[in-house]
């Protein structure tokens, strides 16, 4: 992935997505990229978590990898976009939800 073509992509979606409270570009061996929230978090921690889950196997279904996740917390809302061996994560507040599709395609489209 080149950084200096996906920041200038991140920080638009930052601007563009007003509720958005945070993106984190990672890869699935847990290095971070880049991250940027609007309060301190551990960008490290949450990318661990993430790729926990993007590694689950659902036999049972036959589908293939997991490429995205949408998790509704009680306070907000994460999305996750995988594509290769990169992921992206984006955090909104629970004043979010209008804005889950709108993330979700915004970050499918840095990747394409």
């Amino acid at each position: 992935m080149n950084l200096k073509e996906i920041g200038p992509k991140l920080e638009k979606v930052m601007d563009s997505v007003s509720v958005c409270e945070g993106l984190i570009l990672a890869d699935m061996a847990g290095k971070v990229s880049m991250g940027q929230t609007l309060i301190e978090m551990d960008h490290k921690a949450i990318v661990k978590k993430v790729i926990t889950m993007l590694k689950v196997k659902i036999e049972a279904i036959d589908k293939g990898d997991i490429t995205d996740i949408t998790i509704e917390f009680k306070e907000g809302f994460l999305i996750v976009v995988r594509k290769d061996k990169n992921i992206l994560i984006g955090l909104l507040g629970s004043d979010g939800k209008g804005s889950v599709g709108l993330l979700s395609r915004q970050l499918k489209n840095i990747f394409k």
